[in-house]
């Protein structure tokens, strides 16, 4: 079906193209829809009537599999290479859950759609979705373009936009009376005029501001209860973004200034409702419809008023000569010929994009997984390699402290050898990194490391003979790039002789905001109170005393919001100048 469609030779207008999608089944033991298909039809009509949208690059697929939908997509995308300015709409009608749309068996999952969406690589994407949940979608934001698309003058708008007939929490829903989706059928209503505040063209706010309106109003004494349609939206440039143009309409029904109430425009004879709109006294009311027969009411009062007309191509009608509710049943929505080798990258790349994500599994079970056993969450994301290394990796270094508890003589007078503590510490900051990644690598939203925030983080410092052992935490506010400030050491100090001290420090950190590494180097200074053994029945209490020291540190960034860290500082603790090392492992909180 994709590869029917035909590009036209490129030129210096813009061209508005469109994916619409149609689909009563959504599978399993989900109701299959009446009005999903008719729907989609109907938008697809509307935007070629008003919306400047040639009917050749309007894609209309009903029940599509996954594959189909993502054959016309990579279409678009042709399209999209093949024209200076384009404004790319995409519209579903039908099924969904949390997850994406349900496409009888199949689903395409909100982030592989986003993603798919941006590669077609439009300068302005619309996606609308009449479906359960679909406000899903719009936590992400994203889209950057450069050039404008709109043909009208003084308006520039490029990025992203997302109108979803519900929240990410919500039911969608259909109407018998109105036989389509609430949203669907007030989306139209709107584009038609009635959400139109005087110039004309219909916008994505106003709109939006319409539809909202009238989906909560429609659906409040519903079974399955309100809901509220969202706009989510990443767009830059001056102007809004039209949809349609009332000057595009074959023909026009006007309400004058002083007919108020509910209107309501139903085609005849099948007398289906193809605009409704509150109007208000003080200003005409005009409707874009096709030519043909129609009967208008208009309820004020509790009185209703009918017009029964024909309306010819280009006519301009006027309605004046007024003649002489039950609640809504809803049905749930649960849930030119383009270059055949870029339609197929498009949709291997879409497929890639979907296995490298791991749609469909839970970031919860990867890293309980691996919480439980060192790389069981990359075996869960089909990361069989990986995760061997990670549980080798980590057995060994826990291990070691039995196994291995000293590495052999120093040759140093007076030092012991490396002290055997050390081996759990990095088994730590090893099987934390097998947490890290198995749980972002389910579904990873983050391409880049935050730079600014704060960090926290759990470590160990290592010194040679008596000098001790310290573990505690660490926190860091990033103040700008490069530059942070925060809490050093907070934890115990445990010595070789079997005393032990409290600590409490702070540090200035000065770093290189590299790609995955953050090298620094830092100064610190802090206060410890503890005891020292004696020989008697007592410990030896020891009085608060100064810490300062200054030393270099190595973070590495194993996925965006977790690093582990290597340090080394020389320190004075009261008594002498000593050389330590640390290990350590933390998350990143902030942007």
């Amino acid at each position: 079906m994709w590869l029917s469609l035909a590009i036209a030779v490129a030129h210096a207008e813009p061209v508005r193209h469109a994916v619409i999608v149609g689909a009563n089944d959504g599978g399993g033991v989900l109701e299959p829809l009446k009005y999903a298909e008719n729907d989609a039809q109907q938008f697809a009509e509307l935007l070629v009537e008003l919306g400047g949208f040639d009917e050749h690059l309007v894609t209309v697929l009903y029940a599509p599999t996954a594959d189909d939908l993502r054959g016309a997509l990579g279409a678009h995308a042709s399209v999209t290479e093949a024209y200076p300015e384009d404004l790319f709409v995409f519209y579903y009608s039908g099924h969904a859950d949390a997850n994406g749309l349900r496409l009888s068996e199949d689903t395409f999952y909100f982030d592989a759609l986003k993603h798919d969406l941006r590669a077609v690589n439009a300068d302005v994407s619309i996606g609308v979705l009449d479906a359960c949940r679909a406000g899903a979608i719009t936590r992400l934001k994203g889209g950057a373009v450069t050039a404008s698309i709109f043909q009208q003058e003084e308006t520039s708008a490029e990025g992203e936009a997302w109108l979803t007939a519900s929240s990410a929490d919500e039911l969608a829903q259909e109407s018998d009376d109105l036989r389509s989706g609430f949203f669907t059928h007030y989306l139209m209503s709107g584009m038609r005029g009635a959400a139109d505040t005087g110039d004309g063209v219909v916008d994505l706010s106003e709109l939006y501001r319409y539809t909202f309106d009238r989906v909560v109003a429609r659906t409040g004494g519903t079974e399955a209860g309100a809901q509220h349609p969202m706009f989510d939206y990443d767009l830059s440039g001056s102007g809004g973004v039209g949809l349609t143009d009332l000057r595009n309409a074959s023909a026009t029904l006007v309400v004058p200034a002083e007919s108020t109430g509910l209107i309501q425009v139903l085609r005849m004879p099948d007398r289906i409702q193809i605009a409704e709109v509150g109007k208000l006294s003080g200003s005409e009311l005009k409707l874009a419809v096709p030519e043909g027969r129609y009967l208008v009411r208009r309820r004020e009062d509790g009185d209703l008023y009918e017009i029964a007309i024909g309306i010819r191509e280009g006519a301009v009608v006027t309605l004046q000569d007024w003649g002489a509710g039950r609640p809504e049943a809803g049905t749930a929505r649960g849930g030119p010929e383009a270059n055949v080798d870029r339609v197929e990258q498009f949709i291997r790349d879409s497929l890639d994009y979907e296995k490298r994500l791991n749609l469909g599994h839970s970031p919860v079970i990867a890293g309980t997984s691996s919480f439980m056993i060192p790389g069981a969450g990359q075996f869960y994301n089909g990361q069989k390699s990986k995760g061997a290394l990670y549980f080798g990796a980590t057995a060994v270094l826990m291990s070691g402290a039995l196994f291995v508890p000293r590495l052999g003589p120093s040759g140093v007078e007076g030092v012991d050898d490396l002290d055997p503590r050390v081996w759990p510490v990095l088994g730590a900051m090893v099987w934390g990194a097998s947490i890290a990644d198995a749980t972002y690598n389910v579904k990873h939203l983050e391409d880049k490391r935050p730079i600014l925030g704060t960090t926290i983080g759990w470590g160990g410092l290592f010194g040679a003979g008596p000098w001790p052992f310290h573990q505690g935490l660490s926190a860091d506010v990033i103040v700008t790039e490069g530059l942070s400030v925060g809490l050093d050491r907070v934890g115990f100090t445990t010595w070789g002789d079997g005393g032990y001290d409290v600590q409490l420090g702070s540090r200035l950190m000065l770093a290189y905001e590299g790609g995955k590494l953050r090298p620094g180097v830092f100064g610190a200074f802090g206060l410890r109170y503890g005891h020292q053994p004696s020989d008697g029945p007592y410990p030896n209490l020891t009085a608060g005393r100064g810490v300062a020291g200054a030393g270099v540190n190595l973070r590495y960034y194993v996925v965006p919001r977790y690093f582990t860290e290597v340090e080394g500082r020389i320190e004075y603790g009261g008594d002498e100048i000593v050389g330590v090392a640390g290990f350590g492992l933390g998350v990143h909180l902030g942007r």
